[in-house]
């Protein structure tokens, strides 16, 4: 019986693989940057972590709020949730330290909580504020009211500092996080073996 040459098959697979990594790749370097950032992002802030609750499966930051840089809320403190927890590590989730300081892209999650999440868990230096509002201008997003440095409502949307962690941690116990991690380099290679094996068995 005629052997199957499996080498060019390999080499392609493999090739295929590279190629899929390295594109994924230049997809996130393009995500991290700012002018990426500024057009995805429901808003932008400069803040300062001034809480931090850790749950089994995520994390709840309250930020308080030293300015608004883009598409601004009455709000003096809100709360970003990360997929990180006791019990569970999730790539691409943004992690801070107590008293830390950042300027923050922000999609919006439940605004009656005003809650958020930090896309791709990208956060930036406070000192990265004047190239984001060239961005913003760049991309005709700037208006002066978008500043409002200790300016914000207390009559606006109420701030929520107190349950919103026990409530999302009592729901979450039944459920796993529903985020499915990518194949490895190294899976891919062994399914490819898999195939290969089963092939050659079959000629």
């Amino acid at each position: 019986m005629k052997r199957l040459n499996l080498f060019p098959i390999l080499f392609t697979l493999i090739l295929l693989l590279l190629v899929s990594n390295l594109a994924a790749a230049l997809i996130d370097a393009e995500a991290a940057k700012i002018p990426y950032q500024v057009n995805n992002s429901d808003r932008i802030v400069i803040g300062t972590v001034s809480k931090i609750d850790t749950y089994s499966s995520y994390t709840i930051y309250t930020v308080k709020v030293k300015e608004w840089l883009y598409n601004p809320i009455p709000a003096e403190t809100i709360k970003i949730r990360s997929k990180i927890g006791t019990n569970l590590t999730v790539e691409d989730e943004v992690e801070f330290a107590q008293n830390e300081s950042a300027l923050l892209m922000l999609n919006d999650g439940n605004l009656d909580e005003l809650l958020f999440r930090v896309p791709l868990g990208i956060k930036y230096p406070v000192s990265d504020r004047d190239a984001v509002i060239e961005e913003l201008k760049a991309q005709g997003k700037w208006q002066e009211e978008n500043q409002t440095e200790n300016k914000t409502s207390e009559t606006g949307m109420k701030e929520n500092t107190g349950t919103t962690g026990e409530q999302e941690e009592s729901s979450n116990q039944t459920q796993k996080s529903n985020t499915t991690p990518f194949m490895s380099p190294v899976c891919m290679l062994a399914v490819m073996l898999g195939v290969i094996i089963y092939v050659r068995r079959k000629n």
